[in-house]
């Protein structure tokens, strides 16, 4: 205690109080403006500008003059600035669906990557599958100015779609019916038919007759595109789609719990189930072990997205593939051409394929 207070002693003897307390003024905590930087360099703001945005040759040694003054005072250009001038906020909205679905973190980091390389921010939005939060989302965006919004949730309405466009922001839309959206977004749509084709002929090929489908919310335009493409596998595979067993989840681990309780009451119970998403086929693995089935002997499961969990549990799950993190990259670049192009952008269609990959939960019958 004598020794702190010998210490403090010592320091205000050569450092007085009100030294002390000029020298905290001088350290300002407001941030470093342009006007700032011009009066470190000794010329106008304007010159500055022109120096870091490039719209004018300035001489060498001015320029040098201000980019050591930036460099110095630690200047970072104000973003809301800029958008005054360029009419863009480098900013772009993502909505999904389901944050806590694993088929969204690869997306995510596919769009930031592009997002990031054109030094473009990402505001995330989570519609919970609620067309009203979601179009509630859309309108914070509009609020926010930003350039662009990637809609990428399965529960979409035509108006929150309506509601960027209309507000001048351009848009692009993951697997949703493009009809409805005319000339409005560029649009990527899923080719479910491809990968769906080649996991029901995987079953059949191994002997399965009876296939059921665990589908999405069938108010979803993809839950319907997911089970239309089964019932398509089935007749092209000899099949009679007009029997077959048709469930209905949430697209939730829970989902898949359910709808196997339904299927393990049925007599016949089939000896195949392909779910409309991974997190559904988990939750029949997960309630057909408990159920005390051997598994995949006495019921083999088939998944759809190849979320990273998928190979994973035991038995890994086979299943229907998507190009999650590419999906995320071509969805941005998409919207940063159309940025780019202004008001004579061009709508693009793009199609993604899928394709079935094959682990261990499926087996043979008998």
């Amino acid at each position: 205690m004598i020794f702190m207070k010998t210490v403090a002693q010592t320091f205000f003897k050569h450092f007085p109080l009100e030294v002390v307390s000029k020298q905290k003024e001088s350290i300002s905590m407001n941030r470093v403006t342009i006007k700032d930087v011009a009066n470190r360099a000794g010329v106008s703001k304007s010159t500055v500008s022109h120096v870091l945005n490039k719209t004018r040759v300035v001489e060498e040694a001015t320029r040098q003059k201000v980019l050591n003054a930036v460099e110095e005072l630690g200047y970072r250009p104000s973003q809301v600035a800029r958008s005054l001038i360029s009419k863009r906020t480098k900013t772009a909205g993502l909505l999904i669906s389901d944050v806590s679905n694993p088929f969204y973190p690869d997306v995510i980091l596919g769009v930031e990557e592009i997002a990031f390389a054109n030094d473009y921010s990402i505001f995330l939005c989570n519609t919970n599958y609620d067309l009203d939060r979601g179009l509630k989302l859309v309108q914070s965006l509009v609020d926010k100015s930003v350039d662009g919004i990637l809609f990428m949730s399965s529960s979409m309405s035509l108006q929150m779609v309506q509601e960027a466009v209309e507000n001048r922001i351009y848009a692009v839309v993951l697997d949703w019916e493009e009809n409805n959206l005319d000339e409005l977004a560029s649009t990527i749509t899923i080719n479910f038919e491809s990968g769906i084709q080649q996991a029901i002929r995987h079953l059949v090929e191994i002997g399965h007759q009876q296939i059921a489908h665990i589908s999405g919310p069938l108010n979803l335009w993809t839950a319907q595109v997911r089970k239309n493409a089964f019932l398509k596998a089935l007749e092209q595979n000899g099949l009679d789609a007009r029997q077959a067993i048709i469930l209905e989840g949430d697209l939730r681990i829970e989902g898949g719990r359910k709808a196997f309780e339904q299927l393990h009451k049925l007599n016949p119970r089939p000896s195949a189930v392909l779910a409309a998403n991974d997190l559904m086929a988990l939750g029949v693995l997960w309630a057909a072990r408990n159920a005390g089935l051997e598994l995949p002997k006495d019921l083999s499961v088939v998944g759809l997205d190849d979320i990273d969990l998928a190979s994973k549990v035991s038995p890994s799950l086979s299943t229907v593939a998507l190009p999650r993190r590419e999906i995320g990259r071509i969805a941005m670049r998409l919207l940063l051409e159309m940025i780019s192009e202004g008001k004579e952008a061009t709508k693009s269609r793009l199609t993604v394929d899928t394709t079935f990959v094959l682990r261990q939960s499926t087996q043979r019958v008998g």
